[in-house]
């Protein structure tokens, strides 16, 4: 019922109403008497005002409807334009009545040229009867896809659900259709069937690969199957070769476990190897040995080369240690991870023995050297003395004596004068020899110290030959903090060099330093020759260096020569310094400067 409607028929009920009450009250007025009169008057006005009332508060309730519809029309409208599926409502002839924009923008047809309009319009028949239920007489609502083309030419799907609307008579009033997009959906779908067809024809393709490839993986099992038959037997050969190495051969998992051992290294151990398999080798050697062969084989890992070590390795059928040297390989898997050690072993326990005994024989054969040079040095300091107060001494006298004579016989005797003169002569050649023999076998310069005599050596030197000598002393100190057999040793070892150099280097220029370190003599000597030459000259005086560096040796040195060939050789000794009390000790006896000079 409409808003009119309501309104009218309010509006006549109240008329009506006061009609009757005016019509009878009129046909009993004149009949009434005052007290009527005044009833009647007061039942027609309070009619009156009762029709008055009747009258607004039906226009109140109409308002309030009013206002409700035009709200539901509202929340229709609003729900409609934010519905994600396209919307539109006709009345009973098929015109369209309200349209939202969802159904605009899938039909690519604007809202104003919908209203008003009929689908018929728009679509053909074939549509029509999949969009609007008014088209089926037997069905009251429609539901399915359609399939529909877009106003700029492109084809879309939606799922249509509408029915009819009838009023409360059962009167059909329209038709309501909703419409969803699923045009994603149906190309999403024809796109899966064209993958799905494509798969199908790809597996088929794989297959028939596949029955290649197996037939293939066949042969190669085949194959296969005959190299792992050949592989078992060369394998096979393989342990034998192993097991009939003379050398131990041993194998290591990357926890150092050992995972193989042939016979020379069951041998070389004095173990089985199911004595000390799985682990079991930290039971049979000590545990520092232990150890030992676990950091030995995390090395070889962290190098990533062969390690060769000596190590000591524990022989239970012996019962004693041997010394071995063990050469160990890494292997790493091919994600770069240890896997195993490959490791051989030499037992050099006799070749160390051998090695100490050497060591210990050449050590007792220095010092003997060092005694048989202490004592030469001795013997031949003992015969210049000898020599310097027996002999030296006669001579002077001699001399004295003949003096004398000669002084006597120069006016009497002219040849017993001249006979003692030549004598004379011959005594005096004769100590210069004697003062020669005595400074070769000891210079008395040695008993001020290694700086003195180095200065006196350099002075023979340079009065015997065209080489020039310059000499460098580091040290205030005449004697250089060495005791005597010290001074003697580097003395004749500086005589021995400076020899070397006068026979065998041609040079021209030679340079001696000696210096005073903190807790050792260094003494320099180089030239400017032709350097070490092959030949006889040069094992000559490759000889000479050996009895040098044996001397050095000896008193605990080391020696140190650079030589190039044309560019001349530099010889370095460096000796420990002897302790105060050695020092203290150096005292011996010191030749007549009579004779020495």
């Amino acid at each position: 019922m409409s808003k009119w409607s309501i309104e009218t028929l309010s509006t006549a009920c109240a008329a009506l109403i006061l009609i009757m009450l005016g019509w009878l009250a009129g046909a009993a007025w004149q009949e009434l008497d005052f007290w009527e009169h005044l009833w009647l008057s007061l039942l027609l006005a309070v009619s009156a005002g009762t029709a008055m009332w009747l009258m607004r508060v039906l226009r109140a309730r109409l308002a309030s409807t009013r206002l409700q519809l035009d709200a539901s029309a509202m929340r229709y409208r609003d729900l409609s334009e934010t519905a994600q599926d396209g919307m539109w409502q006709t009345d009973a002839k098929g015109t369209i009545l309200h349209v939202n924009q969802r159904l605009s923008d899938m039909l690519g047809i604007p809202a104003e040229k919908l209203l008003g309009h009929k689908m018929r319009d728009f679509y053909d028949e074939a549509t029509l009867l999949r969009l609007c239920p008014l088209m089926r007489a037997q069905e009251h609502s429609c539901m399915g896809e359609l399939q529909y083309w877009h106003s700029d030419g492109s084809e879309r799907w939606a799922m249509i659900t509408g029915r009819c609307l009838y009023d409360q008579q059962g009167k059909l009033t329209g038709a309501l259709v909703l419409a969803s997009d699923i045009t994603e959906h149906k190309r999403a779908e024809h796109a899966l069937s064209v993958a799905h067809a494509e798969l199908e024809s790809r597996v088929a393709l794989r297959t028939a690969q596949l029955l290649d490839v197996n037939l293939q993986l066949s042969a190669e099992i085949a194959m296969r199957a005959q190299t792992e038959a050949a592989l078992a037997r060369s394998e096979e050969r393989l342990q034998d070769i192993i097991s009939m190495m003379p050398l131990s051969l041993f194998l290591k998992d990357a926890d150092s476990h050992m995972l193989l051992m042939n016979q020379a290294c069951e041998q070389q151990w004095g173990v089985r190897f199911q004595d000390i398999a799985e682990g079991r080798d930290v039971q049979h050697f000590p545990p520092d040995q232990t150890q030992g062969f676990h950091a030995a084989d995390q090395e070889a890992f962290a190098s990533r080369q062969v390690v060769i070590r000596e190590e000591l390795v524990w022989n239970a059928q012996l019962q004693e240690n041997r010394l071995l040297q063990t050469h160990k390989k890494p292997i790493f898997d091919a994600q770069g991870q240890p896997q195993m050690i490959i490791a051989m072993g030499i037992d050099i326990t006799e070749s160390k023995r051998n090695e100490e005994n050497l060591q210990r024989t050449l050590a007792q054969l220095r010092e003997l050297t060092d005694h048989q040079q202490t004592i030469k040095e001795e013997e031949r300091r003992r015969i210049a003395l000898d020599i310097h107060d027996d002999l030296g001494q006669n001579l002077m006298v001699l001399r004295i004596d003949v003096s004398l004579l000669h002084a006597r016989t120069a006016g009497s005797h002219p040849r017993l004068h001249s006979h003692a003169q030549r004598v004379l002569d011959t005594i005096d050649a004769t100590i210069r020899s004697v003062r020669t023999i005595i400074n070769d076998l000891h210079p008395s310069t040695l008993e001020l110290g290694l700086g003195p005599a180095a200065e006196w050596l350099i002075r023979q030197m340079q009065s015997r030959g065209a080489i020039r000598y310059q000499l460098s002393l580091d040290s205030e100190a005449p004697d250089l903090g060495l005791d005597q057999r010290q001074t003697s040793a580097i003395f004749r070892v500086l005589q021995e060099s400076l020899s070397n150099i006068v026979r065998h280097a041609q040079a021209s220029e030679v340079e001696v330093a000696l210096a005073q370190e903190q807790d050792a003599i260094v003494v320099r000597i180089s030239d400017n020759g032709i350097g070490m030459q092959p030949g006889d000259d040069g094992k000559r005086a490759a000889f000479g260096l050996k009895s040098i560096r044996e001397r050095v040796h000896a008193l605990g040195g080391e020696l140190r020569i650079d030589s190039q060939s044309g560019q001349g050789t530099a010889l370095a000794i460096r000796l420990p310094q002897a302790s105060p009390s050695h020092t203290q000790d150096r005292k011996a006896e010191k030749l007549p400067k009579t004779v020495a000079n």
